[in-house]
């Protein structure tokens, strides 16, 4: 089984990759954590996809983890995405899982972290969307062959400790709003991991003090209505699939 999360589609479109070339079958975390379908059999290869966060687990990412601790059997690998590289991501998922995966590969891919900056723009995007086949035909012919790899190093791990620290005092949710663009259709209450979004009079509001901060809302929104902060009303947004479909 391969278990990924996924907010603006980079890590699912990943896993769907590994899951056709390996044969295998390619499950959210949210839907698993929301239906305790982790169905983990002994022996089996697991697979976890997933984007770095402050370099570090996104919360949901460390919480299904550590919901599957201790009942991991065969060969664990990760496949985590990045738009630069991953810190020390690992050494955290391993923490979570209570041992070390047994195969570890970043996946560079277009960043797209909106609240910061302006996504990687269309034409580059497609261009990195690319490459990342080639690098996936390779990490695909290691697990399939079962190989061992790790990315551990003491400048990734002193990075992720320097600054995974700031993600879970960001992800706030309380900068979030909808504009005069905003249509009512309801997608981001959708599509949100955390159900922090409800629509109340025709507009979404943010019900929880907290959430992932993966950008769903903000970058999948069809009007771009969805805003954090004063700056991301100036900012490009990322649609995997729009970018797919050109």
């Amino acid at each position: 089984m391969i278990y990924y999360f996924s907010g603006t589609g980079n890590s699912k479109y990943a896993a769907e990759k590994l899951a056709v070339k390996t044969g295998d079958r390619a499950v959210s975390m949210v839907e698993a954590l929301k239906n305790g379908a982790d169905n983990i059999e002994a022996g089996e290869k697991t697979g976890f996809v997933f984007p770095v966060y402050f370099w570090g687990l996104p919360e949901i990412v460390r919480r299904f983890a550590e919901s599957v601790k201790g009942r991991l059997g065969g060969y664990v690998y990760c496949v985590i995405t990045c738009g630069a590289d991953t810190g020390g991501a690992a050494g955290l998922l391993a923490k979570a899982l209570g041992r070390e995966p047994d195969y570890s590969a970043s996946l560079r891919m277009p960043d797209n972290y909106v609240i910061m900056y302006d996504p990687c723009p269309k034409d580059k995007a497609l261009k990195f969307l690319r490459h990342s086949d080639s690098e996936l035909d390779g990490i695909c012919a290691d697990i399939i062959a079962g190989k061992k790899r790790s990315e551990k190093s003491f400048m990734r791990s002193a990075k992720t400790a320097v600054l995974n620290k700031f993600y879970n005092p960001f992800r706030k949710t309380k900068y979030f709003f909808a504009d005069d663009k905003c249509v009512s259709c309801g997608k981001c209450a959708q599509i949100c991991p955390d159900g922090a979004i409800e629509i109340k009079n025709g507009k979404p509001e943010w019900i929880k003090p907290k959430c992932q901060h993966c950008t769903a809302c903000i970058n999948r929104c069809p009007q771009k209505a969805i805003q954090f902060g004063k700056k991301t009303a100036e900012r490009g947004r990322y649609n995997i699939l729009e970018i797919l479909e050109k």
